[in-house]
């Protein structure tokens, strides 16, 4: 592995995928440098004898993997797949899927690496036995990893518990990486809703586990080798169903006549060309038009990764409309819209931009910076234009009803109209994001603004290949999105929240 001539090394260079080899316990010394050696011991005891390991062992295995997949998180990776190489596994891996899934031993035992049936009947004997001496409770999973575990397993089990735990994905392999699931999913079962099966192999409990994680494999193919090697063969193909379902064009992005499309625009707009009669073609919604409202919120995204395609103008013009709609104190409505397709205008933005990126950097410390400067805005350069909205607090005068005591409402009206332009955009399939990082003077500078006037957004208009499920800041960890309910009081603020 370490010298590139393991299928694991081959299938990984294919594909351009780092490989990392750690040595959790190789009996023997291991000298290469590629090698990351975080031993736990010289190999496992005969499990027919002993426990395999101490409980001091096997929690320090779970731990070295742990280490390990929040060093590649860390360095940001966004998909870990787990392989190993041990010696005898497979009757570990039995032992512990007999226990775990409480079924008898002959129905989980496989062949590994190919055995006489003489061999395959003392398997099943040694791990019977050992069983029964044991007498190891199913409900202690710590006592399970200790009397039949390889140290192989705890370290890939320990690491699952790491990426999921920092909302990574995990493509597995085969029966170990299946093992070492079921077992870290006893302590927390969303660990499985992380998980991907590349193949259900030729081991017997492999299918056993895979129905138990309710996990359904790509294929069906007998492999048997390890090392991760049929998640690495399995990878491509779940890559090229990422880009397929990212970047297929739909009938409208390819221009191809959608039968249905005239039908529900007449439903939904009296008139799409003149701008003054855009009114919906009756004042209450019904259950469809409610339900598609609503969809359009939980579909908003931020977006910072655009196509080059132009925004069709009528398309524009209709987004703007929709933001000239928005409510505002006193009806003064405070926004201007400057439209920006200017490459080297564009240039500039991106460069005061990423200027204050940077500097904002420091205000963050260790992960929470690292994720922070993994939030790019090369959207600005991508984007085939972008909208710098604005807020004028002088319209309406020095006296603006519903302003008198609350001055900032006209900078909420401006986000109104702001938010009515992003949820246009979406139902429109295009794509928008907010940036907010400059100093409003440099914003000024370049696009000629008056100094009684505030850059309020620069928002990014354009196509993008694919809109995420969750917000940006969420998939990366950065944050997860509040519980409701604990926002929402009861005739006075709770001062349970004072507290915290």
């Amino acid at each position: 592995m370490c010298m590139g001539g393991a299928v694991s090394s081959v299938l990984a260079r294919q594909s351009s995928i780092d490989l990392q080899i750690v040595d959790v316990g190789i009996k023997s010394r291991v000298r290469h440098p590629k090698a990351v050696v975080k031993k736990i011991g010289p190999g496992t005891q005969n499990f027919t004898h002993d426990f395999a390991m101490t409980h001091e062992q096997a929690v320090k295995s779970v731990t070295v993997g742990m280490e390990i997949a929040d060093q590649f998180i860390d360095n940001g990776k966004e998909l870990l797949i787990f392989g190993e190489m041990g010696i005898g596994n497979t009757t570990s891996a039995a032992a512990m899927a007999a226990v775990l899934l409480d079924l008898p031993v002959e129905k989980v035992v496989g062949e590994g690496t190919g055995i006489g049936m003489s061999q395959f009947r003392h398997k099943i004997q040694v791990i019977e036995s050992a069983l029964s001496k044991h007498r190891i409770r199913r409900d202690d999973p710590w006592e399970i990893l200790s009397a039949v575990d390889g140290f192989e397993i705890g370290a890939i089990a320990g690491a699952m518990i790491a990426t999921a735990s920092r909302g990574i994905p995990v493509v597995l392999d085969g029966l170990m990486t299946g093992i070492a699931a079921l077992w870290a999913s006893c302590f927390n079962k969303e660990i499985i809703s992380y998980l991907f099966a590349s193949h259900c192999s030729s081991e017997p409990a492999h299918a056993y586990i895979l129905n138990e994680l309710q996990l359904e494999p790509l294929v069906h193919w007998q492999l048997r080798l390890g090392e991760g090697s049929g998640a690495l063969l399995l990878l491509p193909i779940m890559q090229q169903a990422c880009r397929i379902m990212a970047e297929t064009s739909t009938f409208e992005d390819a221009k191809v006549t959608n039968p249905h499309r005239e039908t529900q625009k007449d439903n939904i707009l009296i008139d799409c060309q003149d701008q003054d009669t855009l009114r919906p073609s009756k004042l209450d919604f019904s259950p469809d038009e409610q339900k598609a409202v609503y969809k359009a919120f939980s579909a908003r995204r931020d977006i910072r990764s655009y196509l080059p395609d132009p925004v069709p103008k009528e398309i524009l013009e209709r987004i703007l409309h929709a933001a000239h709609l928005a409510p505002s104190v006193d009806f003064m409505q405070p926004w201007n819209f400057i439209v920006i397709s200017d490459r080297n205008i564009q240039n500039k933005l991106y460069q005061v931009v990423e200027k204050e990126r940077l500097r904002a950097s420091a205000n963050y410390d260790d992960l929470k910076q690292d994720h922070y400067l993994r939030l790019k805005l090369e959207g600005l350069l991508q984007a085939p234009m972008t909208i710098c909205v604005t807020n004028h607090s002088g319209r309406g005068g020095p006296h603006v009803l519903g302003r008198n005591t609350i001055p900032e409402t006209d900078l909420m009206s401006t986000a109104c109209a702001i938010e009515n332009m992003w949820l246009a955009a979406r139902v429109e399939g295009i794509a928008m994001g907010w940036i907010s990082i400059y100093q409003k003077q440099d914003i000024r500078n370049i696009l000629g603004i008056p100094d009684s006037v505030d850059p309020v957004a620069l928002l990014t208009i354009g196509y993008t290949s694919h809109f995420p499920d969750i917000p940006v800041l969420e998939r990366v960890g950065w944050a997860k999105r509040l519980d409701l309910k604990e926002l929402v009081f009861q005739n006075q603020w709770d001062q349970k929240e004072l507290d915290e």
